[in-house]
């Protein structure tokens, strides 16, 4: 609080567009206060203790502004529930607030709208939009070269959600089957000459409490042609493939809700920088009083940078 009070007497932001996302570092220490064993997403590791944290920027001035530190097992609707209302409290009313899709529960979209703000996050598809791309083939609309929007708002609320086709995401996951094609075919062929991982058929946590052993056997094995592989491998990657879901809540235009969307990648190379340029990766400290205090330091750094960088491109 005191340091968006500091940044904002100094510059008077008017716009106050927000970027918001999470993340988690590694904590050396198996006794760190915070530290805990969930899914690891700094690291492969499923038995190592991590510390989560959640942290904000203003887009249009790049400046970071909030960061707050949670149990290494603390999901992200929980981050965001009882982040939110400290953030809501510091910007300026009708503020958009970007998301990604870990802040897009039903009842955080509507706290938002609830505190005066505006909310623009990725969301997951489901059969209704499935329905809908069937139904109205016919209104997808132009966005940019190789992306084009299928939009729907409900006239009651204004919330409006943007079903996005993207030539790039389309190719991505294409050549991503490919390879998921490739390997399931190695795989087969390599049990049929006893020579194979279990990796290749099954997905073994470490436990270290436990010493598990795993067995596979083939039973069945479904022949094909190479003349089929274009088949399987779009039935591999499904109907959805290069497509993705905004949901904002006042409708934008795709391109608006795009670009803005687009903007959020910048709190993503914050987080970066605060694991690997300020230095929170690993986290080497274990009270949970040191571990804050770490994370502020980081974020003073960057906020330090990120002023001065304003200032100049202002000069």
């Amino acid at each position: 609080m005191k340091l968006w009070e500091g940044l904002d007497s100094r510059y008077r932001f008017e716009n106050t567009v927000v970027n918001i996302d999470g993340s988690a570092v590694a904590v050396n220490g198996p006794e760190a206060e915070l530290g805990a064993v969930d899914y690891p997403r700094d690291f492969r590791d499923w038995s190592r203790k991590q510390v989560e944290f959640l942290t904000a920027e203003l887009q249009r001035s790049k400046i970071p502004f909030f960061m707050r530190v949670y149990r290494g097992n603390t999901s992200d609707p929980e981050q965001y529930r009882d982040a939110l209302p400290d953030i809501f409290s510091m910007i300026r009313e009708g503020s958009w607030i970007i998301v990604d899709n870990g802040g897009a529960s039903g009842d955080i979209r509507d706290s938002t709208v609830k505190a005066g703000h505006r909310y623009l996050t990725r969301v997951k598809m489901n059969a209704s939009d499935d329905l809908r791309m069937k139904e109205n083939a016919d209104e997808w609309e132009y966005v940019e070269d190789g992306v084009c929007c299928l939009r729907h708002a409900f006239d009651s609320s204004g919330r409006t959600t943007y079903l996005f086709f993207s030539d790039d995401n389309w190719l991505r996951s294409y050549h991503s089957a490919e390879r998921s094609f490739d390997r399931m075919v190695e795989a087969v062929r390599s049990y049929e000459d006893e020579h194979f991982r279990k990796s290749d058929f099954v997905t073994v946590k470490r436990n270290v409490l436990a010493d598990v052993e795993i067995k596979v056997s083939l039973r069945t094995r479904s022949g094909f042609d190479e003349s089929e592989r274009e088949g399987i491998i779009r039935e591999i990657i499904g109907s959805r493939a290069g497509i993705f879901k905004l949901e904002s809540s006042e409708q934008l235009t795709p391109s608006e809700a795009l670009d803005k969307y687009r903007a959020r990648a910048t709190v993503e190379h914050l987080i970066h920088s605060l694991k690997r340029v300020t230095g929170i990766k690993p986290l080497r400290v274990w009270s949970e009083s040191s571990i804050r205090g770490s994370m502020i330091l980081a974020l003073l750094s960057e906020t330090a940078i990120a002023m001065a960088r304003y200032e100049m491109k202002g000069t």
